[in-house]
């Protein structure tokens, strides 16, 4: 047999030549054919035209039945879904996660449609049994309790029991204020301007401050009876008829009580009503929250700087003690005025020397040639080296937590709390609740059983935005969550301020604060950066050492009782101090801050 040609091998091969080398290639073998009239030849070109074939056959389209099956298996597939969204859309009792879009670098909302959206309904499987997931009036679709158990809750309550009636709730919150008796001014507590018919826009000097132990020789903060004349320089705006006169001191970062706001009195009044916060708190969220402990009514707040330790050593001596059948906590109270004093004396000089080798490293980095700059800023680096040696030692000596931090369940709590008056007195243990609803700051990861339904019950602090954007926030972005703390009678939140706005709602009880213009910083003998209750003021008012405290005489102040259904607007950096009536209910939320008084606070050390 002849051997066949290579470059047929080639033309049968992958295709590697171009179309004319393929038709040349058929030429030359045509004419060898023929030449040759051998069979070999002539097998091969019927082999070229096979191939030539099944390469047409390689183009050809999909027959009909492929086609079909594949347009059937995407028709049925889109189908199925859309089936299974209607028939379970919103149905299940799973919790959705708040704001996927909030990462680690700052939250970011792709429109306001879409952050303020409340579309929240059930699927159609839900409608078919009777009824669908209930839409709780002004919730949030990405915020909020999406569970089965608080949705039905709130449809009792909603459609049955309380359906909305805003005059009937407003009715409810003056009924309160009633019960509780009437504050009115003291015969020396004179302000130019009438509290509860404050001017357009705010007068000079607003609001009217009294010098501080005036204050607190007429109400005793240790007394939680309540006093008739109080000292009271804050407007009183109704949310009704003066609502844009409000909006003239919140541009004016002056602080105000806002009333008679339907939405807060609408909750207020479901609060209120029995049994409902038992059902809130212990029906399907029977869990151990947040809650504090003071040997005393005195409850000032700390950071832990104890080294893991430290704390160990504490929790075994309170578990060896409760082994023995005592009982025993980690927080001791605020501690002697002259211990605090103390302690100022020693931060304060370690601050000092902070910001003085501060400069001198600055300069002496601008000046490499001389040599004297060198010599002093070793000399500080010495100083500031003892001066923290000392303060190590008198947090390790001379400072103990003032509270203890622990976990109980609302009846817990409320057991401690609803007492007669003759177990309270300032000197026994007091406990103080909280709840936190995390929002924006993560689905529930900012504390351990966290209550995102209050995002439900306290509508007007949603950080809504655009004309949705609630009053009381100015910034709802910047909010850092909604928190609430349930406080028993005599408690007492030692006087502090805050970095950041504060919009402060009462529920339930009463509340005094007594309050104070950042200008009276200096006077404040405020606890200085690095211990661990900075802010805080180190003097007792209830009982001021005006020995440790000299300056203290020198502030001024005012005062104001928050009634149900009260919001207050509380501005960046002012001071309060806040005394619990009777059992009450409070929550704030903050929205970002104001620099208008960074002055009068740095000259505190801040």
């Amino acid at each position: 047999m002849q051997r066949r040609h290579h470059s047929a091998v080639v033309a049968n091969g992958d295709g590697a030549l171009s179309r004319e080398e393929r038709r040349a290639e058929r030429r030359r073998l045509g004419k060898a054919r023929r030449a040759n009239g051998g069979s070999d030849s002539d097998a091969f070109g019927r082999k070229l035209r096979r191939v030539k074939r099944v390469a047409k056959s390689k183009k050809r389209a999909p027959g009909p039945v492929i086609l079909w099956a594949v347009i059937s298996f995407g028709l049925f597939s889109t189908i199925g879904v859309t089936v299974f969204r209607l028939l379970h859309n919103g149905g299940g009792p799973t919790r959705r996660r708040a704001y996927p879009s909030h990462e680690k670098g700052g939250w970011k909302p792709r429109s306001h449609t879409e952050y303020n959206s409340d579309k929240v309904s059930g699927g159609l499987m839900s409608k078919l049994r009777g009824g669908g997931k209930y839409l709780i009036p002004d919730s949030m679709k990405e915020l909020g309790n999406k569970q089965k158990w608080y949705g039905e809750l709130r449809k009792e309550y909603d459609l049955n029991i309380l359906p909305k009636d805003d005059e009937r709730s407003l009715r409810f919150v003056e009924e309160e204020r009633k019960k509780n008796g009437e504050y009115r001014q003291h015969s020396n507590a004179r302000t130019p301007y009438d509290i509860h018919n404050c001017p357009e826009f705010p007068p000079d000097g607003y609001p009217t401050q009294w010098p501080v132990l005036e204050v607190l020789d007429n109400w005793s903060p240790d007394d939680p009876t309540p006093h008739e004349e109080i000292y009271q320089g804050w407007c009183v705006f109704d949310f009704r008829t003066e609502k844009n006169k409000a909006n003239n001191y919140r541009h004016a970062e002056l602080p105000f009580i806002m009333r008679n706001d339907p939405a807060a009195a609408r909750t207020a009044e479901r609060w209120n009503h029995p049994g409902y916060l038992d059902k809130l708190l212990m029906g399907n969220e029977d869990t151990m929250r947040r809650t504090e402990y003071s040997p005393n009514n005195h409850f000032m707040y700390w950071v832990d700087k104890r080294d893991r330790s430290e704390r160990r050593a504490a929790k075994k001596t309170i578990r060896r003690a409760e082994e023995e059948g005592n009982e025993a906590h980690d927080g001791f109270g605020r501690g002697a005025q002259a211990e605090m004093a103390k302690a100022m004396e020693i931060y304060s000089r370690v601050n000092d020397l902070k910001d003085k080798l501060e400069e001198a490293v600055d300069y002496a980095d601008d000046h490499e040639d001389d040599d004297e700059a060198q010599l002093v800023v070793k000399k500080l680096k010495r100083q500031l080296s003892k001066a923290k040696e000392l303060r190590d030692q008198e947090a390790e000596d001379g400072w103990k937590p003032p509270t203890e931090n622990l976990r109980m369940l609302y009846t817990e709590w409320l057991a401690h709390a609803n007492v007669t008056d003759d177990k309270l007195g300032p000197d026994n243990p007091h406990w103080y609740f909280r709840l936190i609803g995390c929002g924006t700051m993560g689905d529930g990861d900012c504390d351990k059983g966290s209550s995102e339904w209050l995002f439900d019950e306290l509508t007007y602090f949603q950080p809504r935005m655009g004309e949705e954007r609630p009053f009381y926030l100015i910034e709802p972005k910047q909010q850092k969550g909604i928190h609430c703390r349930f406080g028993m009678k005599g408690v007492i939140a030692e006087n502090h301020f805050d970095l950041s706005r504060n919009a402060i709602s009462l529920l339930g009880g009463q509340r005094r604060y007594i309050l104070a213009h950042p200008n009276q910083c200096v006077h404040m003998n405020l606890l200085p950066r690095g211990h661990p209750s900075a802010r805080h003021s180190a003097v007792d008012w209830s009982d001021p050492d005006l020995e440790s405290f000299p300056t203290f005489k020198h502030a001024h102040v005012n005062e104001v009782v928050m009634q149900p259904g009260d919001v207050m607007y509380l501005p960046t950096n002012w001071f309060h101090y806040i005394i619990s009536l009777d059992l009450n209910f409070q929550c704030n939320t903050r929205s970002g801050g104001e620099h208008l008084y960074r002055e009068e606070i740095n000259e505190c050390g801040f």
